[in-house]
């Protein structure tokens, strides 16, 4: 198993080499936030569609 450091280090160097800092942190986050959410996934931490549909709407009005 990978450590955290070797995947990160994974994912920045399959980026271009010309890429900014900035694309750079945004690729790293994007990919903690995935694994975060399969890890919620897995652990059965969901809502339903009809739930999310509800919140959103609540932050609209």
């Amino acid at each position: 198993m990978a450590t955290a450091k070797d995947e990160l280090k994974r994912i920045l160097e399959s980026q271009p080499e010309d890429s900014s800092a900035d694309e750079l942190v945004r690729e790293l986050a994007f990919h903690v936030m995935v694994q975060r959410g399969l890890a919620d996934s897995e652990a059965g931490r969901v809502i339903s569609n009809e739930e999310m549909e509800r919140r959103i709407q609540s932050w609209v009005h």
